[in-house]
């Protein structure tokens, strides 16, 4: 792959950054917020899950060169969805996988996506890292191709076509895709023809002022707030109203989809933990109906039950989501998202 030309990613379009001055490169929140957020968000907020990049190309062959923050690995989730990248290609309108750029030992990183494609021009999205963070990011290709700004505006905001934001957890984060594209707010992303924000900062999603804050910083189309699993009862009547109220009233006509938590497999045996969920669930519901007669018809409430199938196979620890259960949770979601 030397005999490649590589390209900035950042001169082609970044899509997934919601702020214009993040607090690095490839980063999920804003500098503006930094003396307000806890030191867990600013580091989880370094971690570029969501974060794509889009362009078109001529190239028989494409590639990745990157250098990651951390090299970091956990022991339950690919290093390929923890750091390493996916190219999906726009084909007859739909979004198709054909791609991961694999990362190696070390923080530098050197991968082709494909090697032998046919030379016709063609619109991609390249989704980088999920836990780890990018310092650099650049995209190869062979040395008489071309590679551009995309034309076509798939996944691409605008004034007629605005985000949507997802707010939550580890999950939301995208714990344990085993690629980039497969985490939920990047599936949901395609099957809305929507640009996806993803505000997933795992053990962290405690609704935050802070967060609530860079949210009203963005001009959305919907906030899905999936925070509940990192959550308690006290925490939701402690901070969700006032999280929600100052979305609401910065907001007052955007859509809010609040998704309780799904029937996890490991509260099967845990039933002190059942009951906790289910008491919690239980306050959620009630914020939930007391906006609703407050007059606040945009808010959308999304049971559990059911979101990840009912077969206990879609987690890789009872938690936390393989791709079938990604799959199944967007799938369960999306016809809350649709206009």
């Amino acid at each position: 792959m030397k005999s490649l030309r590589y390209v900035d990613a950042k001169s082609l379009m970044v899509t997934g950054m919601a702020f214009n001055n993040p607090l690095g490169d490839f980063a999920r929140l804003p500098e503006e917020l930094r003396g307000e957020l806890r030191s867990s968000l600013i580091s989880l907020g370094m971690n570029s899950a969501g974060v794509a990049v889009r362009f078109r190309s001529d190239s028989p062959v494409i590639a990745a060169k990157w250098r990651v923050r951390n090299n970091f690995s956990m022991n339950h989730m690919p290093d390929t969805g923890i750091r390493g990248l996916d190219l999906y290609v726009l084909d007859n309108g739909k979004w198709k996988y054909i791609g991961t750029a694999k990362p190696g030992a070390s923080k530098d990183n050197l991968s082709a996506f494909i090697r032998n494609g046919d030379r016709v021009m063609r619109e991609y999205i390249t989704y980088l890292p999920l836990y780890d963070g990018v310092e650099s990011l650049e995209i190869g290709v062979d040395s008489v191709s071309t590679i551009d700004m995309p034309v076509n505006r798939a996944l691409i905001s605008g004034p007629d076509r605005k985000p949507v934001i997802f707010y939550g957890t580890s999950i939301t984060q995208g714990g344990c895709a085993s690629r980039p594209g497969m985490a939920y707010p990047a599936i949901l992303g395609r099957m809305l023809n929507r640009e996806s924000i993803n505000l997933g900062f795992s053990g962290n999603a405690r609704m935050d002022m802070a967060i609530a804050k860079s949210v009203n910083m963005v001009d959305y189309h919907t906030l899905v707030l999936d925070c509940l699993p990192n959550m308690t009862a006290q925490m939701v009547r402690d901070s969700a109203e006032i999280f929600i109220r100052t979305v609401l009233k910065h907001n007052p006509g955007k859509r809010i989809v609040m998704v309780e938590n799904p029937e996890f497999p490991n509260l099967l045996p845990d039933k002190k933990a059942s009951a906790e969920i289910v008491e919690e669930n239980g306050e959620w519901r009630a914020l939930f109906e007391r906006l609703r007669r407050e007059g606040f018809r945009n808010i959308i409430y999304v049971k559990g039950n059911g979101l990840i199938g009912e077969d206990s196979e879609a987690t890789v620890d009872g938690v936390h989501l393989t791709d079938l259960g990604f799959q199944r949770f967007s799938e369960n979601l999306v016809k809350y998202l649709k206009d």
